[in-house]
């Protein structure tokens, strides 16, 4: 019996179109890395989370690289 825990292609045909507009968005813009698209994740999820600050990186790598120096 194969169980099937993750479905992500029905996941993502439910924001295909949201999706496809949001990185036609950033290709319009040109804003590969930076710029007012990753403010606005910034901000929307550091109020999402109820922190003052967040940091949008660029890997998971980069992410506990971070949380690691903020540690100490």
């Amino acid at each position: 019996m194969k169980v099937q825990f993750l479905d992500l292609k029905t996941q993502y045909e439910s924001i295909k179109e949201e999706i496809s507009e949001a990185i036609q968005q950033v290709l319009d813009k040109t804003a590969f890395a930076g710029g007012p698209f990753v403010a606005k994740f910034e901000q929307e999820f550091s109020a999402y989370c109820g922190t003052n600050f967040c940091a949008g990186v660029g890997s998971g790598t980069d992410a506990l690289w971070m949380a690691l120096l903020a540690l100490g």
